[in-house]
Formats: structure tokens, sequence, C-alpha cells
């Protein structure tokens, strides 16, 4: 990927607002996917987007306020927000208040460090965005593996629930879901989490979901005699 990680930080004065930059953990994902399926510029490492509180700029007058800083592949904007006006927001409302000002800053952090590629993803991942109704859900894995002698589609899925994020397993069969089973749930913000599944397999009729080497967990086997096709 050119670029390597988005995330929403949100901050009032000395406080950081954990809860918040958790929340909006999956919308930075969303945004950093869909701005490599369009992005093919200069690498960027990080894009980190704050949300401050005049509070914070108070406390630290030194901060660019709502002005983008670039240096050595990182970029960071510091966005403004009124807290309160913001927690009167539904969810949905600060979904979407996110979403705009994401964009917004984008196209600011572009034409200030005359990046064009970047100007270019950001107008398509905001349209892309607002089309699939933010939903940052996504397939970690998506293969095809042989089943009764058909071709069947496995999935693993990350799901970012209101209370957390869940790993899911899926097969399909056309379009019809065939089987499901959950794997693993966590907290949100947890980033090891969508990289931790590496891959779907058949062995002695067996399907089988390797995780990482480096994560303290052993192979999911669910037994083919399970699946009806």
């Amino acid at each position: 990927m050119k670029i390597g990680r988005t995330l929403f930080w949100f901050k009032d004065g000395d406080e950081q607002l954990i809860n918040l930059t958790n929340d909006f953990f999956g919308l930075g994902f969303l945004l950093n996917r869909l701005l490599n399926e369009k992005y093919d510029g200069k690498k960027i490492k990080f894009i980190n987007i704050d949300f401050l509180t005049k509070n914070t700029f108070k406390l630290y007058p030194i901060l660019p306020k709502e002005a983008p800083y670039y240096y050595n592949g990182h970029l960071r904007y510091y966005g403004v927000f009124d807290l309160h006006v913001f927690e009167s927001f539904s969810y949905e409302e600060q979904y979407n208040f996110v979403w705009e000002k994401a964009h917004k800053y984008l196209i600011e952090a572009a034409k200030s460090n005359k990046n064009p590629k970047l100007l270019e993803s950001a107008n398509y991942a905001y349209k892309k965005g607002l089309e699939i109704e933010l939903n940052p859900d996504f397939r970690v894995i998506d293969v095809f593996i042989p089943i009764d002698g058909k071709e069947v589609r496995a999935s693993i899925w990350i799901l970012f629930q209101k209370d957390g994020m869940v790993a899911k397993f899926t097969l399909q069969s056309s379009e019809n879901l065939i089987f499901e089973e959950v794997l693993d749930k966590t907290e949100k913000g947890v980033e090891i989490f969508l990289e931790m599944y590496k891959s779907i397999a058949i062995e002695n009729d067996n399907i089988v979901i390797k995780v990482r080497k480096d994560i303290a967990s052993l192979p999911v086997k669910i037994p083919l005699s399970k699946i009806i096709i």
C-alpha cells in the first residue's frame, strides 16, 4: 500500500478522548483502504487527522490550527471541533461529520503539499465511501476452495460493531450463504486484529484457518462434515 495507515484522533485540552478515537478506528481504516484503491503517488507512511477542541489549542498555541503538516512521510491535519456539539449528534451524524471533515482536510493537505494524486484519491474515497454508506466491514481473506467438487467462496470478514470488532468466517456458493461462524472478538482499535488471519485451506477433511506465527492462537479447524452445500 502506498498509504500505510490513516487514523482519527480526538483530544480535549490534555485529555485524549480514547473512546472517540476507538469509535472511529474503523472509519479511518475504511478511508485508508479506499484511498489506496486509487492512490499511486509518493509513499505516505501515516495520515493522522486530529479533531481538537479550542482548549487544546489554548494549551498548545504552537499547533497549526485548521492546517496540515507534513514531514518525512507523515501527514497530519490539526482540525478544530466542538466536543459538546459533536456529542449531541447521533452516531450516524457523527460518522458523516468526520467523513466530510476528513475529505475537506485531505483536499487542503493535497493542495498545500502539491500532491495531485492525493487530491484525486481523496475525492474518489469520499464518493466511494458514501456509495457504500460508510460501511467499514471488509474481507481480509477471500479465496475459492473445492468442497464436494464445487468451488466455494471462503472469506474472513472483519466487522466493525458499536461494541467492538468481530472476525467472521463465511462460505458462499454463488450468492447464497451456506455457512458462517464467528472466529474471534476484540475491542475497538486493536490494529493487529486486522491482519492476524493468514490463510484458508483444506487439510485432512477440515477447513483450516491459520493465523500469524506471532499470535498465541492455534489454527481454527472446521470439519467438512459440518458443511452442507
